[in-house]
């Protein structure tokens, strides 16, 4: 296709020895670069007992690589003004490089250092299981973490990749020496299957060549198995955990949801929008935070991944309120799924969110975030340009139907989290 300086178009360039190559224009008058590696090494392919590997991996690689120890990537990133920053989700991790677009086949050559060549110090490596060890105590302690935790283990059975959240446990941690985190690496961070995504005024053609010297020698296996989704949970659950001491009380209640590729997608969207997503618009706002003054938040999400997904809806409320709360949520629920969204309300909410997009286009990192998301999904290289229209397309009834299919047809899990009882 002819080169494009749109960056709501995302172009798929020749493929590099197994990795997906994607160009994105920056926006205009940007004077930065971004590019990002996303492999298939998310904690769902941790082996059972090695718990918390794909995120240790993931943050390793982004403190030092190849030539540069910790100190020296870090100069070395502060003289060029960039960034190199790590995520590590269920089905994927990936690492971002960020700085002056001028320097963009130096920041390239410093993105591959850090996929291909983590160094994992042992005290690099001590440090950072130190740091998950935080993380799991945050997850037994802090009513958020807790719920959250909670959450996914109610939903999603024994063994299933979204279940848990990727920390481990203090044992799981012990056994991860450093063979076993460059044994992960090789196996899955060097997978066929990975994808570069770059957001970069440079041509289609000098892209390819570049990734082709930087990461030509980078995929070094085949794609791997992912983990089976086809276990179900058992019927829906309720669980309170009480934290005497804590300050909040934190509410989720949901279920397991669509994958991206579901042609449902646009209206479950647009659904969740209307319920929690759309700050200050949305329902949960309006009734259980901005008119019922009974939380310090309320809010929902969609996490549509590519094997599946969930929906929660969330809030952060007191000890003497939460019993409030609860069913607050729950008949919000039970009227998405259950009575038409009036045109109107809609019609606020689906323009809000259409709205977004040309804020996304101010800066270089929000615009790569759209150019990641449609790379990682295979989505059509002119999607964000037609998402727009598939929104407005969208019917009161579409929302509905689609809210009494995925939203929690079957009864969604709740989970509550914190000071079950007032202080005294």
């Amino acid at each position: 296709m002819a080169e494009s300086g749109d960056p709501l178009r995302i172009a798929y360039l020749e493929a590099v020895d197994g990795l997906t190559v994607a160009r994105q224009a920056p926006p205009r008058r940007a004077g930065s670069f971004s590019a990002t590696y996303v492999a298939p090494a998310g904690w769902a392919f941790d082996e059972p007992g090695a718990e918390g590997t794909a995120r240790l991996v993931a943050h390793l690689a982004a403190v030092a690589a190849g030539p540069f120890d910790r100190v020296e990537l870090a100069r070395r990133l502060d003289r060029l003004g960039a960034t190199l920053t790590s995520q590590c989700a269920p089905e994927s991790a990936e690492l971002t490089v960020w700085g002056p677009a001028d320097a963009w086949a130096t920041l390239l050559g410093l993105l591959s250092e850090a996929v291909a060549r983590p160094r994992f110090a042992p005290e690099d490596v001590a440090k950072a299981r130190r740091q998950l060890l935080e993380r799991q105590l945050q997850e037994a302690t802090q009513p958020a973490s807790r719920a959250e935790r909670e959450f996914l283990r109610a939903v999603f059975p024994e063994r299933h990749p979204y279940r848990g959240t990727g920390v481990g446990n203090r044992r799981s941690l012990g056994r991860l020496s450093r063979a076993r985190l460059l044994r992960f690496h090789r196996r899955q961070f060097l997978a066929r299957g990975g994808i570069v995504v770059l957001t970069t005024a440079a041509r289609g053609p000098a892209v390819v060549r570049e990734v082709r010297r930087r990461f030509g020698s980078v995929p070094t296996g085949t794609e791997p198995t992912l983990p089976s989704t086809a276990r179900t949970a058992g019927p829906p659950a309720r669980r309170t955990i009480d934290l005497p001491g804590r300050s909040q009380v934190e509410v989720r209640i949901g279920g397991a949801g669509l994958a991206r590729a579901d042609p449902r997608y646009p209206a479950a969207y647009l659904a969740n929008e209307v319920l929690g997503g759309r700050p200050l618009l949305s329902r949960l706002f309006q009734r259980v935070r901005e008119r019922g003054g009974l939380a310090y938040r309320a809010h929902s999400d969609l996490e549509a991944m590519r094997w599946g997904g969930y929906w929660v809806a969330s809030a952060g409320t007191g000890a003497d309120r939460w019993r409030k709360v609860v069913p607050m949520l729950s008949e919000e629920l039970a009227r998405l799924r259950e009575e038409e969204v009036p045109a109107r309300e809609l019609r606020l909410v689906r323009e809000s969110a259409i709205g977004e997009i040309p804020l996304s286009l101010e800066v270089t990192s929000d615009a790569h975030e759209l150019a990641v998301d449609a790379a990682y999904h295979r989505l059509a290289e002119d999607h964000w340009r037609r998402w727009p229209g598939l929104l407005r397309a969208l019917r009161p009834r579409d929302l509905r139907e689609v809210a009494a299919a995925a939203f929690g047809p079957a009864g969604p899990v709740t989970v509550v989290a914190g000071p079950l009882e007032p202080r005294r």
